[in-house]
């Protein structure tokens, strides 16, 4: 190798060793310095990203806050219906009342609903809605598909957190 090197011209040798630190600058730039500022970026948006969710977090922690504080009667008024009462009205509503074929109290705040040819999408909607607007919610439900399309006969446990 030496042999080689000093048969080299001056201009030849003074090439390959600018040209040999040229390659060793660009390796370390594309092997190391590129990726460690790539990693930094990415690490820079993750931190701003968690800053996010954390301002939406404490803003919902306080609305949550002040949800419970008010009480469930302040957040769902449910007209001094009963459960049995409430499940039954919600239903016919919700264009179940052809599908509705019992409804009786479990225990204090449980009903168990039974539906046979009901339309799916009704009965999740009518779930949904018992949910969000009077907080009453599915313990149990067991569905089985009925003969038409789209169709189901189901048993159906619903709780009120609030009694």
């Amino acid at each position: 190798m030496r042999a080689w090197w000093s048969n080299l011209s001056e201009r030849d040798r003074r090439m390959l060793s600018i040209g040999s630190v040229v390659v060793a600058a660009l390796l370390f730039w594309a092997l190391w310095f590129d990726p460690l500022l790539q990693s930094r970026r990415s690490l820079a948006d993750n931190v701003q990203q968690a800053e996010a969710d954390l301002v939406y977090m404490q803003s919902a922690s306080q609305r949550l806050a002040a949800l419970q504080s008010g009480g469930s009667a302040s957040v769902f008024d449910r007209g001094g219906r009963s459960l049995l009462a409430l499940a039954d009205a919600s239903a016919r509503e919700a264009q179940l009342a052809n599908a509705l074929k019992r409804i009786e109290p479990v225990s204090s705040g449980r009903v168990s609903v039974w539906l046979e040819a009901a339309s799916f999408d009704a009965t999740a909607l009518w779930l949904e809605q018992l949910q969000s607007r009077y907080g009453i919610r599915a313990e149990e439900f067991s569905v089985s598909r009925a003969v038409a399309p789209g169709q189901v006969d189901a048993r159906i446990v619903l709780v009120d957190p609030a009694a």
